[in-house]
């Protein structure tokens, strides 16, 4: 297997495109992957180490020498903290908070934390009382029409965000019925997490 058919399956295996993989894993352009397409660059050490980064099931040593499986042994996966805090009083120092438990999700375990929503403002995306989980990301990683928690001074929400313009974003509710859109300067961003993945804890 290349190397470009052995980062083909990942980025497949994730549900991206080359493109929004590239913005991903925090690459402004794709064109260091196109490079691997057309054979002129292996996987390098360097690129290995952020794929397995941001993805850490992703397994390093196979994507750059070929060797063993592509995921890592669901043993090696990360556990991940679930802080039982609101979204006002979420610390983003992570290492003076306290987890409430620890959850072991082998399919999310690339998340930085978990907490549970207590809005209504994404719903029925994300539903009151789920758990949703987060991976901080470069404000230049932003894949517009994704949904993100929004860290600034003075507020922390989870919305989609959108284009407004070259210094706005326009962040967007799913129930936009009770929720007005937001125009946010980029430089007022602190800290920005992609969610991940959202667990409900609805019985039905």
């Amino acid at each position: 297997m290349t190397s470009w058919e052995r980062l083909q399956k990942v980025i497949h295996h994730l549900g991206f495109n080359v493109n929004s993989f590239a913005r991903e894993i925090g690459l402004n352009r794709a064109e260091r992957l196109y490079q691997i397409k057309r054979g002129n660059y292996e996987i390098s050490k360097n690129l290995a180490s952020i794929i397995s980064r941001y993805f850490p099931k992703i397994n390093e040593a196979w994507l750059i020498t070929g060797e063993g499986s592509m995921l890592k042994d669901v043993d090696n996966y990360q556990k991940i903290p679930l802080f039982n805090v609101s979204l006002d009083n979420f610390n983003t120092d992570l290492k003076q908070m306290t987890p409430a438990h620890e959850l072991d999700i082998p399919i999310l375990s690339g998340s930085d934390f978990a907490l549970v929503n207590e809005g209504d403002a994404m719903s029925p995306e994300i539903e009151h009382a789920s758990i949703v989980f987060f991976k901080e990301v470069d404000k230049s990683a932003i894949i517009y029409g994704d949904i993100y928690l929004i860290i600034t001074e003075h507020l922390s929400l989870i919305r989609f965000v959108r284009d407004a313009d070259k210094e706005n974003w326009r962040l967007v509710a799913k129930n936009s019925v009770h929720y007005d859109d937001i125009i946010l300067s980029k430089k007022d961003v602190k800290l920005v997490y992609k969610v991940k993945g959202v667990l409900s804890m609805v019985a039905i």
